[in-house]
């Protein structure tokens, strides 16, 4: 007898899987209990790719991850960091002011001398150290002159300022340039600013 055999190729998918399976059957008879079947069957799981949602969800944990050990490295020199940083800014903020009051009026804000001298409003408790100085007794109440042309509010240190004491200073040079100090800088760095 002579067998003829064709090749029957289907693809079937079920669920997550797609089955291929290879039917070889049919004589020349067309008797299906003289055929000879063979079946196989080959499972393969359907390829999977990452959605964009997947890759950015995955690229933000990383990053939250990241930050989370940054923070729980040294938590303390970071926080000290941020806050030098505020405090660069309001010396920065203060020295813009009283040099615009100075172009405006041709002089300084009545108080600034060669002497150095903490900006705020309480008439004593004044004679912290600055730097390498210490300031006169009572402060420098710079409000009546810079606030609110040059500046909202007298800007005061983020921990332990307020408007009575701020713990920023200011002094004039013998070449008279106005300097800025904050008092209470963290981590050994100086915040001046000298214009």
């Amino acid at each position: 007898m002579i067998f003829v055999s064709k090749l029957l190729l289907s693809i079937i998918a079920l669920n997550e899987y797609l089955v291929y399976y290879l039917i070889l059957c049919y004589n020349n008879t067309r008797n299906i209990k003289n055929s000879l079947v063979i079946i196989i069957f080959i499972s393969m799981k359907r390829i999977k790719a990452f959605t964009s949602f997947e890759v950015l969800t995955v690229i933000f944990m990383i990053g939250l991850i990241v930050v989370l050990i940054i923070l729980l490295v040294n938590p303390q020199k970071r926080l000290a960091e941020m806050r030098n940083s505020r405090r660069s800014s309001d010396v920065q903020a203060i020295s813009n002011a009283i040099n615009q009051y100075i172009i405006d009026n041709q002089e300084a804000p009545a108080g600034i001398d060669n002497s150095l001298r903490i900006i705020g409003q309480a008439n004593s408790g004044c004679n912290i150290r600055c730097g390498r100085a210490i300031g006169a007794s009572s402060c420098l109440n710079l409000r009546p002159s810079l606030v609110p042309k040059y500046l909202s509010d007298i800007p005061s240190d983020y921990l332990l300022g307020d408007s009575n004491l701020t713990y920023y200073a200011v002094k004039m040079s013998d070449n008279n340039r106005i300097i800025v100090y904050s008092c209470k800088s963290e981590l050994g760095v100086d915040l001046t600013v000298s214009q």
